[in-house]
């Protein structure tokens, strides 16, 4: 599940998880924008917020997938 639909399935506010989760909440605007991809401490906070919901692969990007010529 990404992160956008478990604040959203659970009426939470980003600003609200991130103090849950104790980073500033322009980090979790920004990943929720795409701006910004989280990083190693950031993830393990919000799989433990989330109680495992999402996952630390839901939070990395994944490369976009080149077509053929």
């Amino acid at each position: 599940m990404d992160l956008a639909a478990y604040l959203s399935e659970r009426n939470i506010k980003p600003a609200t998880f991130a103090g849950e989760i104790g980073v500033p909440p322009s980090t979790i605007t920004r990943i929720l924008r795409g701006e910004r991809d989280p990083r190693g401490a950031t993830i393990r906070k919000i799989v433990s917020g989330t109680g495992g919901k999402v996952t630390a692969a839901d939070l990395i990007a994944q490369p976009a997938e080149t077509e053929a010529a």
